[in-house]
């Protein structure tokens, strides 16, 4: 069966335009239902490339966008409008947008996950499930990241450039080609300078005071990470789950991007726990 075309679309949040992406299922193929795909801080929609054929080969509708100020959204040049509340704001229209009526499942990708959870609890009715994709509870412990007001310093006094520098080191032995480089490189450097401070400055405080806010929510949660630990050690998810009375899915030997590192294993373990919901 050949591959699904991913097809650009254009949403409408709080601020402007959101840049998105959508696959469908291809002839034959029953439409299970409609994924929305949340990206990170200094992501995009782009993170789930690899992903999106496969959820659309299995069934499903599966839409990923740009947050405000990333990549290709727009978004105000002020950090005040890149709040929490005007994350999750953008979020509820994008929902509203591509389905109507019905029910999604929700991924929420590092700090994409932490507007997803202030979603869910806020509107649980519209969501089918929940998976938090290499997310964990807080950029504010148990996590190997700087201090974000440290970060927002770096980034207030050298711009995107600078944020730029700290993610190509990191990069340096990833074996990346240059053309992904290039593409990581034109993307921080147009994503807003506002928006990569307003998140880190949304970070300063855990997205959910409450796991239990959460739990209590009543959406069926899977909680899917790799396990070498490069942010969030693995006993901080699974803790996590515990909390949230949770599924887990353990991606062995992978990092923060199961997405983009084995989109194939990510793409088959969330079919399974939607078919669960089914």
């Amino acid at each position: 069966m050949s591959q699904a075309p991913i097809t650009p679309i254009t949403l409408h949040g709080g601020a402007g335009k959101l840049a998105a992406w959508e696959v469908l299922p291809p002839a034959g193929v029953d439409t299970l239902g409609t994924v929305v795909l949340v990206p990170g801080f200094t992501g995009s929609k782009e993170d789930f490339e690899a992903l999106l054929p496969l959820l659309a080969a299995a069934g499903y509708r599966a839409v990923a966008y740009d947050q405000r100020g990333q990549w290709q959204s727009e978004g105000p040049d002020d950090i005040s409008g890149y709040t929490m509340p005007d994350f999750v704001g953008d979020l509820h229209l994008v929902v509203d947008q591509v389905s109507p009526a019905a029910p999604i499942h929700l991924i929420g990708h590092s700090f994409g996950g932490y507007v997803s959870r202030v979603a869910v609890i806020e509107r649980p009715a519209r969501f089918r499930s929940f998976t938090l994709l290499a997310s964990g509870p807080s950029s504010v412990e148990d996590i190997n990241f700087p201090p974000p007001a440290m970060v927002a310093q770096v980034v207030e006094a050298g711009g995107q450039e600078a944020i730029w520098q700290q993610m190509a080191t990191a990069l340096a032995g990833a074996g990346l080609p240059a053309e992904k480089l290039e593409f990581l490189h034109n993307r921080i450097v147009q994503t807003k300078k506002a928006n990569i401070l307003g998140i880190l400055k949304t970070m300063e405080v855990p997205p959910v005071k409450d796991p239990a806010a959460l739990r209590d929510a009543g959406v069926p949660i899977l909680v899917a990470y790799g396990d070498t630990g490069d942010l969030w050690p693995p006993s901080v998810h699974e803790a996590f789950a515990a909390q949230l009375n949770a599924r887990t899915a353990v991606f062995h030997g992978v990092g923060h991007l199961p997405n983009e590192e084995v989109p194939e294993q990510v793409s088959a373990d969330l079919v399974d726990f939607w078919k669960e919901q089914a």
